[in-house]
């Protein structure tokens, strides 16, 4: 059960979201949370000591909310068209995806040349990385994706595919639009499949 510190924690991470997907992570400070909650910077520090600890909180909200994404959309679902929805789940599909695309976009950034931030980052993508695992072993056992489809491998080049597709719809003028980002997954996933599956 949740606490009101623990709830309190969330709020603040949130306005911090706010904050990042406005400004940019550089121009995010202490300040500029508590602003954005209406409240003093002394109730954002209570809560964390830093704006390293609350960016360290915030990614792994990006982290939790992309594994909550992933078992909503795919709670009644089985098989390829399982993987391909979690796949799907990275995507800036709507707002809220966006959003989460944009902040995950600015803590690496700002991770970079901070070691202790990109190790958080590295285990964050470890966490989605092992899910991807497990999902292909499945697909092996079940004999919907082929034997020789080395799932370690595929985990990375499918998370590489869905990370470049995402970042393609912020940095291109002329991006793919929603239903092509789709398109180019199951182009991939495809591949992968036994024949006749």
């Amino acid at each position: 059960m949740a606490t009101s510190e623990n709830l309190r924690r969330l709020e603040v991470s949130e306005a911090a979201w706010r904050v990042i997907v406005r400004y940019g992570l550089d121009r995010t400070s202490m300040r500029a949370i508590a602003q954005e909650l209406g409240c003093t910077t002394g109730v954002v520090t209570h809560h964390f000591r830093d704006k390293q600890e609350l960016i360290l909180f915030a990614l792994n909200q990006v982290t939790q909310r992309l594994q909550t994404g992933m078992e909503v959309a795919t709670e009644k679902m089985s098989g390829v068209e399982r993987l391909v929805e979690m796949l799907f789940a990275f995507l800036p599909l709507d707002n809220q995806r966006r959003d989460i695309l944009k902040v995950w976009v600015a803590f690496l950034g700002y991770a970079i040349g901070r070691e202790s931030l990109m190790a958080e980052h590295q285990r964050c993508a470890a966490q989605l990385r092992e899910v991807m695992i497990q999902e292909l072993r499945e697909l092996q056992s079940a004999e919907l994706i082929r034997a020789d489809v080395e799932v370690e491998i595929e985990a990375n080049a499918l998370l590489a595919l869905v990370n470049g597709v995402s970042l393609d719809s912020l940095i291109q003028d002329k991006c793919l639009t929603l239903d092509q980002q789709k398109i180019v997954i199951w182009n991939y996933v495809n591949q992968l499949l036994v024949v006749g599956c």
